[in-house]
């Protein structure tokens, strides 16, 4: 059983994801590879391919002139958005002699990489789609929220959208979904389609507690602060929400700012507001890539919080957990699956700002009384994990669908 998966990059929430689940079916003996459009030479490793860059002659020239199919669509309409892609793409992955070889085809984010078209057409073995955001079943849009906040963007999406569902029902294609909204979505915009549940493979070795005491100590972080983390790649995402909690924190008495203190990673350029400034202490980093350095920092938090608008799994949540780090997340994405209320953090509706602070002052409480009751959220997060045990779901999913092949 040769799988490959196919994947626009191998960075990022997404890319982190497929290669976990590529060194897991490693270790279980299955023949994996990655094919990606972009990676760093030190993300390259052996069965990790990149595709060859170079663009067509005729493909950049129709692009500068603005007059390629994708600047047609779109019109020059202008919004806010996190992504706006294409289904289309000058790559003909299904000549690639690797897609020749393989068995099974998976796909996870290939915006702009896999000409859908043209290749679910083409291709005539079982493939799986995971939804790592909601593209794959809307048209040009990443997140239902744009979709919303963009209706100038009507007719582009609606005709993407359209082209993009009569090529997946007309190959077979199913899909994967990593949290119980997302199948629920999947199954909203693409009635009928196959979908599995089954949720992202988790670095359970790599992301481990640190004595807070220890951890704090390292960072030169002061020991009787509650300290509230948060963090991702982009900071100044609108759906990330990092503006969310600064406005929740914002309602909050002089005294109750005092005792807070802000540990952030991820890039940001944007200031925090001047009042702010003067009355919280943030403690910023880069983004991280360093597992070890990663568990330090998420160890040395009191909660994290992950104020995200909307996710289809949100890592980051888990990897704090791993840490024995609790939440105070947005009940979006997988956080509604594998957050258990009281034991590993709490839930408050996204984007709901009040809410979110209402739960900063219960944990300003449980820090002033030293009553924790989240020593065992790892242990939590461990039960749910090998309840649904995403490694051997995908195994036996890939198995199922070769053998359909076969009986066909």
């Amino acid at each position: 059983m040769r799988i490959l998966h196919i994947t626009a990059y191998i960075t990022g929430g997404a890319g982190i994801a497929v290669m976990r689940l590529h060194q897991a079916l490693l270790e279980q003996g299955i023949e994996s590879e990655v094919l990606c459009m972009h990676a760093l030479n030190e993300n390259l490793s052996p069965g990790v391919y990149q595709t060859d860059q170079r663009r067509p002659f005729m493909s950049r020239v129709v692009k500068k002139l603005g007059i390629d199919n994708n600047t047609r669509i779109i019109g020059g309409q202008k919004g806010k958005y996190e992504i706006f892609s294409f289904p289309f793409s000058h790559y003909r992955l299904e000549e690639d002699d690797r897609v020749k070889r393989a068995d099974l085809i998976h796909l996870h984010w290939i915006s702009d990489f896999v000409d859908i078209p043209t290749f679910f057409k083409a291709i005539k073995k079982p493939m799986v789609w995971t939804a790592h955001d909601l593209n794959p079943i809307l048209g040009g849009f990443h997140y239902e929220q744009d979709v919303l906040r963009n209706t100038n963007f009507k007719d582009a999406e609606e005709l993407l959208r359209r082209k993009k569902h009569e090529s997946i029902r007309s190959s077979g294609i199913r899909f994967i979904a990593s949290s119980t909204l997302t199948l629920q979505k999947i199954q909203q915009y693409l009635p009928g389609v196959a979908c599995n549940l089954i949720p992202c493979v988790l670095d359970t070795a790599g992301f481990r507690r640190i004595d807070k005491a220890i951890s704090r100590e390292a960072l030169n972080m002061p020991g009787d602060s509650l300290i509230l983390g948060t963090g991702a790649d982009d900071l100044e995402n609108y759906r990330k929400g990092y503006w969310l909690l600064l406005e929740a924190i914002a309602g909050l008495a002089p005294e109750e700012k005092k005792f807070i203190t802000i540990l952030t990673f991820g890039a940001i350029k944007a200031k925090v507001k001047a009042d702010n400034e003067q009355t919280i202490n943030i403690i910023r980093f880069e983004p991280v890539h360093d597992k070890r350095f990663h568990s330090l920092l998420y160890s040395a938090m009191d909660f994290f919080i992950n104020p995200s608008l909307e996710e289809t799994f949100g890592l980051t949540g888990t990897e704090a957990i791993l840490c024995g780090t609790p939440l105070i997340a947005s009940a979006t994405g997988g956080m509604i699956d594998y957050v258990e209320v009281g034991a590993s953090g709490y839930l408050f509706d996204p984007g709901d700002a009040a809410e979110l602070r209402n739960l900063i002052r219960k944990a300003i409480i449980l820090k002033k009384e030293k009553a924790s009751t989240f020593d065992g959220c790892r242990e939590s997060l461990m039960e749910w994990y090998k309840l649904n045990d995403p490694i051997s779901k995908h195994i036996n999913l890939y198995k199922e669908m070769l053998s359909q092949r076969q009986k066909n």
